[in-house]
């Protein structure tokens, strides 16, 4: 008789349970949800989850606002998430770089695994530019170039682990180049030194600001940190081509981020909203426009894949002997 009762009560547990979070689901959002990006307004994290933002409202019936907490290679911005409450109501605006900032930086604060991505926009390859002025175009002169400097070139990065710097220290050992890293606290201050001539190099991610400002000659093209070239810029090499034994692949993804703890099916809201975004054909067209590939996964392939790129990150700085500074 009474594992009988407990049976009925732990069956209508069960049930209570499943009409709550459908509820919650269905209720949510009822006020205006805040998107901290974690990187300075004007760079390519911020220019495309702004791009979102029409549909993404008019999906979730709820005004979006976007707040820019850059610093510390995106950790400023990830700690101050994880410090609101898990309702879906603060959500963060991060590249892949939520996972490598950990592994770099003594001081993040935070674990990649206290996130759950909740969807992803998309992704670009990372290009290697140079100054404008830059006497060096391909990879091979560059290599000849840096070895001249006593101190080598500049080599721009968003910071101690950081994509752009992974990047960047990843090109450095396959090719000879010398050069020395210069942290930043964001692609747009980066990419404004580097059109400055303040700066050498840096690896930037491929989008259609990027390429207007290759185009323009604005900033010099070195190479593509991708298998294949890109058909936004057929003329643009790979890093690869140069060394084929040692390949140099490095991509950036954009996405949205809430802590673990947040519902299932508050997470499930919020990648419908978002999925339906990177499907409008405003969006595909603005992503095409700039050779970046859009991701659209349900909340599980997302959560999967980003549990993936963990991994992957964590195996890599095994592999570099990465250690947090």
């Amino acid at each position: 008789m009474h594992s009988i009762k407990r049976s009925i009560l732990l069956g209508a547990f069960i049930a209570a349970a499943a009409i709550s979070s459908n509820s919650w689901a269905q209720a949510y959002p009822t006020k205006p949800v805040t998107i901290r990006v974690a990187f300075p307004a004007g760079g390519t994290a911020d220019v495309f989850i702004r791009q979102i933002l029409p549909r993404m409202q008019a999906e979730l019936g709820q005004p979006l606002m976007v707040e820019n907490l850059s610093g510390a290679g995106g950790a400023i911005g990830a700690v101050n998430v994880l410090k609101a409450p898990a309702d879906g109501y603060v959500v963060a605006g991060h590249t892949n770089d939520v996972i490598l900032t950990p592994l770099a930086m003594a001081s993040a604060q935070y674990r990649p695994d206290q996130f759950r991505l909740a969807a992803a926009l998309g992704l670009s390859d990372m290009l290697l530019v140079a100054r404008p002025s830059m006497t060096a175009h391909t990879l091979a002169e560059l290599v000849d170039y840096s070895k001249t400097l006593p101190n080598g070139l500049s080599l721009a990065h968003q910071g101690p682990g950081s994509s752009s710097q992974l990047a960047g220290d990843d090109m450095k050992a396959a090719s000879g180049v010398k050069a020395a890293g210069i942290p930043y606290k964001g692609m747009a201050p980066l990419v404004q030194d580097l059109l400055g001539g303040h700066v050498d190099i840096g690896f930037i991610p491929l989008g259609m600001a990027t390429v207007a400002m290759v185009q323009q000659k604005k900033l010099i093209a070195i190479g593509i940190a991708a298998a294949k070239r890109n058909p936004m810029l057929p003329d643009v090499p790979t890093l690869s081509e140069a060394h084929p034994e040692r390949p140099v692949l490095h991509r950036q993804w954009i996405g949205l981020l809430v802590p673990r703890a947040t519902p299932d099916a508050i997470v499930q809201r919020l990648n419908k909203a978002v999925t339906e975004a990177v499907l409008s054909p405003e969006f595909q067209k603005f992503a095409s426009e700039g050779g970046v590939i859009t991701l659209t996964m349900s909340a599980k392939e997302s959560d999967d894949f980003y549990n993936a790129e963990i991994r992957k990150y964590g195996e890599l700085a095994r592999q570099t002997n990465l250690q947090p500074q």
